[in-house]
């Protein structure tokens, strides 16, 4: 667990950290992958882990597997060598990215299930084409892209299988597949770099930045041998596969000039040897085959670094320049490789020495074991044989065009952390070669490798490369002047090129199908659409001209209205003026009415007044004479006394109007 949560947590740091603290966190990382590599490497088990409960159907946990061991061995090691050559020279989002791929490649190797080994299967995929596409340059963007199509691709067919064989198992654990065999082998084939899905190799490897370049070298492929070995059963076509690919490789690998374009190339060939080694799958083929990963994983890694060393201090990765010779004034200004950099040189050829299966180099200990697994296996044997020595003479041509006799100016040089790396890298090639016990106890079937070193295993081992030392001498001049290949003679040329113009042709066939359906639904929607408007410019031409007679009516009503409204106007401005009169005469009777009152008040108050200076007996004398007080009070009932007032007033007015 501590090989996937460690980088995975450490990743914001290193990322949007100061440079001091990447350092630290990058240090501390190469670290513990390093702790980890020996802790595997001396203890007995590494247990089991849950990480999530179940999700849907199946849990992401991890467990040991017996061919788990080996791989995180070399995953760990050469992650921690790659991340250390890339300290002062990667760019943060590449370190960030780098340590995502190294966590996902132990989460591949650690999965208990088909769920977690496709999480982390498409976690390495987008962290591997992420090294590429942050290159940034218009070359690498258009390989990281080629790179993601092929492994996504990969990636949805292993889906596919995982699907099938659910179906049929009714669990994701991870065993030999029960259905879906096919999709398993083709979508482990895409990560493998089985032919001819292995372009990617050749395109992407070297449009990285070359620190990159060293961690896709030690990752991708190997986790395609790893997911091989654990997931799919023997099988002759997976063989034989193996022994195409080394010897197409190697091949192609002769004819390169570009250094990591042909390192690429070499890592088809020998993963071909692993997938032969896996495909025939016996107790010896298999331990060959895994330690052939870790073996190549540190070599191929070697050989990386000192070839980006050379780019990083010569701008120029390129052997015909390395060896083109200028003007006098040029030459002079130009130093020889392999003086103004010994020690780069020195890992060249100790990765050179690996890789071709000399004694005491640790391609020597797996190639020996995959020698004597496919001994009598008739042509298998063969290609892979022929495939050592065309190995032999590449890298002659490699050291001997990129390294002795290359000559360049020299920039500047690398720092003092890819010369560590390199050292490092370089001392466990020899260590594991020269001491092979060291890794036996993590070999699954315990193969021994104590008496690799017979007189028969090294005589045969430097047979085969002083063969591949004579064919470089005797093509050196045609490989100096380099071999131009007709553009056909390609895979892309002869498969895919003919297969996506079948593929376009197909689907512009069907497009053009869809299109004609299309115009012909067009059609007849536009006609359809054009009757449908005719309707609709019909009612609307109904519906303007009633709206027309709405309006000449509405006009006319509102004439109408105004007219009246006039009328009436008018008749109120007629009957208030004569109500103004009325309300004037009213005003006026009404104030001759209050005078009246006001005048006949008075006089009735005067009378009152002189009445009540009667005595009482003239009062009683004057009873039957007329009083008006006590006449209207007590001798007039109500109906007279309003008979009276009204007379009174009737007199008020024509007295009011006399005057």
């Amino acid at each position: 667990m501590t090989g996937i949560a460690l980088p995975l947590v450490i990743v914001p740091g290193v990322l949007f950290g100061p440079k001091i603290l990447r350092y630290i966190l990058m240090l501390g990382a190469i670290g513990v992958l390093l702790f980890l590599a020996y802790f595997d490497l001396t203890e007995a088990t590494l247990g089991s882990t849950v990480l999530f409960g179940d999700i849907v159907l199946a849990s992401v946990s991890f467990s040991e597997h017996e061919y788990s061991r080996i791989a995180v061995f070399g995953f760990t090691l050469v992650g921690s060598f790659a991340l250390l050559y890339g300290l002062q020279l990667s760019r943060p989002s590449e370190q960030a990215v780098a340590l995502v791929a190294v966590a996902s490649a132990v989460g591949i190797v650690f999965s208990d299930n088909f769920v977690t080994l496709f999480l982390f299967w498409e976690m390495l995929t987008l962290a591997t084409a992420g090294l590429i596409l942050l290159r940034r340059t218009p070359e690498s963007l258009m390989a990281g892209l080629y790179f993601l199509s092929f492994h996504l691709a990969g990636g949805l067919i292993v889906l596919l299988g995982i699907l099938l064989h659910y179906e049929q198992a009714q669990s994701f654990l991870i065993t030999t597949p029960q259905a879906g065999l096919a999709f398993f082998i083709v979508g482990f084939g895409f990560k493998a770099a089985f032919l001819p899905f292995h372009l990617w190799v050749a395109r992407g490897y070297p449009s990285a930045n070359f620190p990159s370049s060293v961690i896709l070298a030690g990752l991708t492929t190997k986790i395609g041998v790893y997911a091989i070995a654990r997931i799919l059963p023997p099988s002759e076509i997976i063989m034989y596969m193996g022994a195409s690919m080394a010897l197409a490789g190697v091949t192609m690998a002769m004819l390169q000039h570009n250094m990591r374009r042909l390192l690429s190339y070499h890592i088809i060939s020998q993963v071909g040897y692993m997938v032969a080694g896996v495909g025939l799958a016996t107790e010896m083929a298999t331990d060959g085959a895994l330690l052939h990963v870790v073996n190549h994983m540190l070599y191929k890694a070697l050989l990386f670094m000192s070839v980006g060393a050379v780019y990083y201090a010569t701008n120029t990765e390129d052997l015909h320049d390395l060896t083109h010779e200028d003007s006098e004034a040029e030459e002079k200004e130009k130093d020889s490789i392999w003086k103004a950099m010994p020690l780069v040189t020195i890992g060249g050829i100790v990765g050179a020495l690996a890789i071709s299966g000399f004694p005491l180099f640790n391609g020597y200990v797996s190639k020996y074991l995959l020698k004597y697994a496919f001994y009598g296996m008739g042509p298998a044997e063969t290609m892979l044989m022929i495939a050592s020595i065309g190995t032999a003479a590449s890298f002659c041509k490699l050291i001997g065009f990129g390294f002795i006799k290359g000559r360049a100016k020299i920039y500047r040089k690398p720092p003092v952390s890819s010369y560590l790396a390199i050292v490092g890298t370089a001392a466990f090639c020899i260590i594991l070669g020269a001491y092979p016990q060291m890794i036996e106890p993590l070999i699954p079937y315990a193969s021994k490798v104590v008496g690799i070193y017979s007189l028969d295993g090294i005589w045969g081992a430097v047979r085969l490369g002083i063969a591949g030392l004579l064919l470089f001498l005797n093509l050196s001049a045609i490989l100096k002047k380099g071999i131009h290949l007709p553009p056909w003679v390609s895979v892309e040329y002869l498969i895919f090129n003919p297969l996506g113009k079948a593929v376009y042709k197909r689907f512009c066939d069907y497009g053009s199908t869809i299109d004609s359906s299309v115009d012909n639904l067009y059609m007849k929607t536009g006609r359809n659409l054009y009757q449908f408007c005719q309707y609709i410019t019909t009612l609307d031409k109904s519906i303007d001209s009633a709206f027309q007679k709405s309006a000449e009516a509405g006009r006319s009503l509102a004439e109408r209205t105004r007219y009246l409204d006039q009328a009436i106007d008018e008749g109120y401005t007629k009957t208030g003026d004569a109500a103004r009169k009325i309300a004037d005469h009213s005003r006026r009777f009404d104030q001759g009415i209050d005078e009246g009152y006001v005048k006949t008040g008075e006089a009735m108050r005067r009378v009152a007044d002189r009445s009540e200076t009667e005595s009482e007996e003239d009062a009683r004398r004057k009873q039957l004479r007329f009083n008006p007080i006590e006449w209207t009070t007590k001798n007039l009932n109500f109906d007279q006394l309003i008979l009276a007032l009204l007379l009174g007033a009737v007199l008020l007015v024509i007295f009011y109007s006399g005057r």
